[in-house]
């Protein structure tokens, strides 16, 4: 009996945890910094992050992102699929297309989406160059592929 209702419990605290922040879209501000930095989106605050328009300008919007972990594509109506410049990993939202003001056509954002993949990708690419012994993070096939870094060694051997 016990274990039933704290599996009852707990499934309530998720039901309620799950739907609790601000959408995509929703204004936001990062307060703290830090491990106590807090933000009230679902998703992500990202008023401390650059995002590349597709005119090339750089912002850092103060609203919430949506879905982590899109691919291009793959977000809801009204977002696009947006790579972030992270050295070591991949980092992508779902951003609401009006992010930077009025929305491209829908030719313009997938071509939004392809440049901010790619541009995340080559970023990855040069830390990949630097860090010896480390893998690359683009996958097999890629045009913008760097390859495996090689462990440097030392002179005289």
């Amino acid at each position: 009996m016990i274990r039933i209702s704290a599996m009852i419990l707990l499934a309530i605290a998720v039901l309620l945890s799950s739907g609790c922040g601000d959408p995509a879209g929703a204004p936001c501000e990062i307060t703290d910094s830090g491990f106590t930095a807090r933000h009230d989106c679902r998703s992500k605050c990202l008023s401390r992050w650059t995002v590349y328009c597709s005119d090339e300008a750089k912002i850092m919007p103060k609203m919430c992102a949506g879905r982590e972990g899109c691919a291009p594509g793959s977000c809801p109506a009204g977002q696009f699929c947006y790579h972030f410049d992270d050295p070591f990993n991949e980092v992508s939202y779902c951003l609401p297309e009006n992010v930077c003001g009025e929305p491209p056509d829908v030719a313009g954002i997938k071509l939004w989406e392809h440049r901010s993949l790619e541009r995340a990708a080559a970023m990855r690419a040069r830390y990949d160059r630097i860090r010896p012994g480390k893998e690359s993070t683009l996958e097999a096939g890629s045009t913008s592929a760097v390859g495996t870094a090689q462990p440097r060694v030392p002179a005289g051997r």
